[in-house]
């Protein structure tokens, strides 16, 4: 029996025991009271917070709908506003591009000229040179130039530089020489020969994958001193020209020069990409480069008398595939944003400098490197088939 009590005592299976019937759940403190922390007291509490939450809650979807309401009707105002300054998107382009069909329009693959054509519309070129310096400069500062740039294209030709290189190096120099003109000072502060190296250093730079090495730059302007008083160029000089060169620019180059034009306005002129027509435009603004007069137009306007001219040239003439077309069309007006009449100047000193080709004698800048690079037949031979 005292077993059985014992038993008992510890919690066995008896009547009496712990586990003779369901444990009851825990109760909260506040329920074994009463007064200020009773539930009775604290509920009143809660719901106020509650209340309150769910009236924040309902304020802020409210200014968030009305935000958006508000960014919505913005948006279609701005819209409207757009369509009243440009039009609709997809008709602005077809109307810029009319002789792009709507496969090409999906390719995309002029969409990259695409702001380069809204910049020819709107606004004007800085870098073009302004005809006051261009008649007080001097024939001999010209022929300098000349010679300046010829030591560039020669450059190109000898590291294999992109053509796009080319001639932001040459309109780099025209706006340097130009603005230091403007500002009063001197400009053979640096030796000319030097500031075109640099010049296509910079570009080559923006352009090229990898830039020019400037240990080739070096190499090239000592080779051939401009006189025998000329001393010899390091790194550091180079240096210290590209400094100066951004400095007096203010940092900038030019926005956009022939390469933003030339393949579009090309394609609106009916002269297929990969051909001899073609290459026949690009070798008219190489050739441009190298005659100080072209300096004063903008770049979309030399290359539009470009194509005009090889149109003129290889295109319209009895026999020849686009005889009897108008040799300035509606589609190029709409692509260039240029009337006839506006290229005509530049397209007369084109023509002047086609029958300057390889006449030294009449010729305003120097075409060497030019014509030798224009003469192998993998650019059809251009240079030497001209008044040979």
């Amino acid at each position: 029996m005292p077993k059985d009590s014992n038993s008992n005592k510890r919690g066995g299976s008896g009547p009496t025991g712990p586990y003779s019937k369901a444990k009851e759940p825990r109760k909260s403190r506040y329920q074994l009271r009463s007064g200020r922390g009773s539930d009775e007291f604290l509920q009143p509490g809660i719901d106020s917070e509650r209340q309150a939450s769910r009236v924040a809650k309902e304020l802020r979807q409210q200014l968030q709908e009305q935000a958006q309401k508000e960014l919505k009707e913005l948006q279609q105002l701005n819209a409207k506003d757009r369509d009243l300054a440009l039009g609709n998107g997809a008709a602005r382009l077809k109307s810029l591009s009319p002789d792009l069909t709507n496969q090409e329009m999906q390719d995309g693959h002029m969409m990259s000229q695409y702001p380069s054509l809204n910049l020819a519309h709107g606004q004007g070129d800085k870098y073009a040179l302004s005809v006051d310096f261009l008649s007080n400069c001097g024939d001999a500062f010209k022929e300098l130039r000349g010679y300046v740039v010829d030591r560039i294209l020669d450059g190109c030709s000898r590291m294999c530089v992109w053509k796009e290189a080319l001639p932001l190096a040459v309109r780099l120099l025209d706006y340097y020489i130009h603005t230091l003109w403007t500002k009063g000072e001197n400009l053979f502060h640096h030796n000319l020969v030097a500031v075109g190296y640099t010049c296509l250093l910079i570009a080559s730079k923006y352009e090229e994958r990898e830039p020019v090495v400037i240990n080739d730059l070096v190499t090239l302007m000592n080779e051939v001193p401009m006189d025998k008083g000329d001393r010899t160029y390091t790194r550091v000089d180079f240096l210290r020209i590209e400094q100066h060169i951004l400095m007096t620019t203010g940092m900038e180059l030019p926005s956009s020069t022939y390469c933003a034009f030339s393949d579009r306005f090309a394609k609106a002129g009916g002269i297929p990409p990969d051909t001899k027509d073609h290459a026949f435009v690009q070798f008219l603004q190489e050739l441009a480069l190298t005659d100080y007069t072209f300096s004063q137009y903008k770049s979309n306007i030399i290359s539009a008398a470009a194509v005009y001219t090889t149109r003129k040239m290889w295109l319209l003439m009895e026999g020849q595939p686009r005889h009897g077309e108008d040799s300035w069309t509606e589609a190029l007006k709409r692509v260039t944003g240029l009337q006839k009449s506006q290229l005509m100047p530049c397209y007369k000193e084109m023509s002047r400098l086609l029958r300057s080709l390889n006449r030294p004698h009449i010729a305003i800048g120097k075409q060497d490197a030019c014509i030798a690079k224009w003469s192998t037949p993998a650019n059809y031979k251009f240079a030497s088939a001209f008044y040979d």
